[in-house]
């Protein structure tokens, strides 16, 4: 026997086992067999907005509320009667709507009189407090476990599905998850008192699959010439119907086989409270019972120390920067290349001053840097310029009279997408000449990360003192470091 869908709120598909209904119908549910449920507050009318959100006028706020009750009390007794209930997570928003309260104030020709407002989430018309849905979007899932009874459907429209929402504190089974930070997006929800399934999923972009089913079609067939342009037109309109007929019939096919797995999950008797009492409960059970508790323990272990390795995975590769980087992961790299040298170095945040690099060297010389990565060209003076600015910033902010300019140095990464065996000049022929000018060191963070890779696996303090003397004398010049000891 056929199974019956019946949809509330927005329609995923249509077809003759189909029927369609809108939110604020007042149909019952207990015809179908299958409910898909969405909620969509679209069509009730918003005339201004309060804290931030729409508020309604009286007429859609009393309707708003009725037609919530009206899904809960029907999702309820569809849920009980052993129907199964999908619900696509959207983002239709939270209201403001009207209590039917009223407060005056004033008096005579001054009374004023003002609305009380309450706000309304449309995800009360869900029977069960499941969790809070918060509105977020995104496009990265991962299944958080065995997809049990979602499994076939999440194979086929797992790709066209994204998230505009999570739920947050989730009170069932969770199976899907944001791909970091582990926000439920769906999951299933069972009661005793219900012999059905409350199935949360997130929201499904159809048309994605149809224009992917569409140029699957379009590929197998030949390609023939095209007489004319309304030739192509119909081709390509019965294309599209074929498409749509195809990715609808197995949307169906994917729910009801959704439906089935979740009866024959079902099909035993949810066992009695009393059932579950001390003096029942099996030797065999406490074992079973024990053994997944310790594999549970296990694997957050694993997990621990896997999000441990991660991180020190993320902290090594960062060195790898100096080659491709720009922005803050560039100058993250050239501090840590610069430690490995032996400089203590840091970024100064200071009241109004902000430096990328700031120096000091073991023979207590200062210097001030500043890093700049291009995609596509040489550094040009705009940043010297910048670096300049700084220097003298820096000389003012000393209070011995006494005080020394401190050296500056350019760390370029040019052409930073390239291969840096093929890349071109590193630094423009303008700002070399104005480094020279202003005394100015220029490193190429290519041939840093060559110095710093060499001193990380085999330190060597008498490199790595030459290494700093050769960057706190280059004296406007490119910055030429020594051989690495094993390429000589």
């Amino acid at each position: 026997m056929e199974r019956k869908i019946v949809i509330v709120g927005d329609s995923v598909v249509s077809s003759d086992s189909i029927l369609n209904l809108d939110f604020r119908s007042d149909k019952s549910l207990l015809d179908g067999d299958i409910i898909v449920f969405s909620v969509d507050i679209s069509k009730y009318y918003a005339g201004e907005s309060f804290q931030g959100m729409r508020c309604l006028d009286n007429d859609s706020s009393f309707r708003l509320r009725a037609d919530c009750q009206h899904w809960r009390s029907e999702l309820e007794a569809a849920l009980k009667h052993g129907k199964t209930v999908i619900v696509f997570i959207n983002d239709s928003p939270q209201v403001k709507a009207a209590t039917g309260e009223m407060q005056y104030s004033g008096t005579g020709r001054n009374t004023r009189t003002t609305r009380i407002v309450t706000t309304v989430d449309p995800y009360e018309s869900i029977p069960v407090t499941f969790g809070s849905v918060v509105r977020r979007s995104g496009e990265r899932i991962k299944a958080v476990q065995d997809l049990g009874i979602l499994a076939t459907y999440w194979h086929e429209f797992g790709g066209h599905s994204a998230y505009e929402g999570y739920i947050e504190s989730f009170k069932g089974t969770a199976l899907l998850e944001t791909q970091t930070g582990g926000k439920v997006v769906g999951g299933i929800y069972q009661q005793p008192s219900w012999k059905g399934t409350l199935i949360f999923i997130p929201k499904l972009d159809l048309s994605s699959a149809v224009d992917k089913r569409m140029n699957e079609f379009k590929q197998k067939q030949k390609k023939k010439p095209v007489k004319d342009i309304s030739a192509e037109a119909r081709r390509t309109e019965s294309l599209l119907k074929k498409a749509e007929y195809s990715v609808a019939s197995q949307l169906i096919a994917a729910i009801t086989g959704l439906d089935k797995a979740a009866r024959n999950a079902t099909e035993a008797t949810p066992p009695p409270v009393w059932a579950q009492e001390d003096r029942f409960i099996l030797v065999k059970e406490i074992e079973v019972q024990s053994a997944i508790n310790e594999n549970a323990a296990y694997f957050l272990k694993l997990r621990n120390e896997r999000t441990e390795l991660e991180l020190a995975l993320k902290k090594a590769k960062r060195l790898r920067g100096l080659l491709y980087e720009k922005g803050k992961p560039l100058e993250e790299a050239i501090l840590l290349a610069l430690k490995i040298l032996g400089f203590q170095a840091e970024n100064l945040k200071e009241d109004d001053s902000e430096f990328d690099v700031v120096m000091i060297d073991p023979e207590g010389d200062r210097l001030i840097g500043e890093a700049e990565g291009k995609d596509d060209k040489a550094i040009n003076i705009d940043k010297l310029d910048q670096l300049d600015r700084n220097l003298k910033e820096d000389f003012s902010r000393q209070e011995e009279v006494t005080a020394h300019f401190a050296t500056g140095v350019l760390f370029g990464n040019a052409y930073r997408l390239t291969a840096p065996e093929v890349r071109d000049t590193f630094f423009t022929t303008k700002c070399i000449v104005a480094a020279k000018r202003s005394h100015i060191s220029l490193v190429r963070t290519t041939d840093l990360f060559k110095i710093a890779q060499y001193l990380d696996r085999c330190p060597n303090p008498e490199f790595a003192e030459t290494c700093r003397r050769m960057i706190r004398q280059a004296d406007g010049e490119i910055v030429i470091f020594p051989t690495i000891p094993n390429e000589v």
